[in-house]
């Protein structure tokens, strides 16, 4: 099942000449250094979002896929990295419980509810990633693949 596109709010965020926020149309690009308080919390303000972050380079960069409170992490270091995305070491729920997610194509995702952080979480982590490129260190990380 595809969600309504016309209903469907994404946020899809790429670094050129310093960093790009393409948000529904619009496009704001800035130059200096990015200033994540401004761009990054109107991310809470939709349901479903879905939030890739680049470095100057292309890579590494990270994706975040967003549920209302709900959030989910993947980092890739490399084209062709399986990457590393969040767990929930806290999870207490039932091991087959998911978390549906909708990309900005309209493709519905499940992933399981044991991945899930909260979005102030992902949120705070996309600034660190702004900053320094890297992941998160204090989230808890799978690398896929092993």
């Amino acid at each position: 099942m595809l969600f309504p596109s016309n209903r469907l709010r994404t946020t899809v965020v790429e670094s050129v000449e310093g960093m790009e926020l393409k948000s529904q149309r619009r496009i704001v690009r800035s130059r200096q250094r990015w200033r994540p308080p401004y761009h990054l919390p109107k991310i809470s303000d939709t349901r479903f979002a879905e939030v890739w972050l680049y470095s100057d380079s292309s890579w590494p960069a990270i994706c975040a896929l967003v549920n209302g409170g709900a959030a989910w992490l993947m980092f890739l270091r490399r084209e062709g990295d399986s990457g590393f995305s969040t767990r929930n070491p806290n999870f207490a729920g039932p091991k087959d419980a998911v978390i549906e997610y909708f990309l900005s194509n309209g493709q519905r995702d499940e992933y399981p509810a044991e991945w899930d952080i909260t979005t102030p979480e992902a949120l705070r982590a996309l600034e660190y990633f702004m900053e320094k490129e890297e992941m998160a260190p204090w989230l808890h990380w799978h690398q896929e693949g092993s």
